[in-house]
């Protein structure tokens, strides 16, 4: 989808999923997309997880079950940081 869609600015993703992982998952979208945020969700407590994540570019790891509020309060607030990255990044290039 973000290769047919670049308007997309976050991405929820699990950390369990079947095949590709959601760490795996992950780092090749920050590395196709470095600059779409992705939020993390996982229903295990498993805190090398979140760490890795966090380390390869998440913007937050949240715990399942995630209240809605919660969820929405933090993809406002990545796609925020994603907008602010894309536009220093356009300032830089008109310098």
């Amino acid at each position: 989808m973000l290769e047919r869609n670049s308007s997309i600015e976050v991405v929820i993703l699990d950390a369990k999923m079947p095949g590709m992982d959601g760490i795996e998952t992950l780092a090749e979208i920050k590395q196709k997309h470095p600059l779409v945020e992705v939020i993390m969700l996982s229903g295990h407590v498993n805190d090398a997880s979140a760490i890795d994540g966090m380390k390869k570019g998440a913007f937050d790891y949240l715990m399942k079950p995630v209240d809605m509020d919660q969820i929405i309060t933090k993809v406002k607030k990545a796609a925020k940081k994603k907008r602010q990255h894309e536009e220093k990044i356009n300032q830089a290039r008109l310098k």
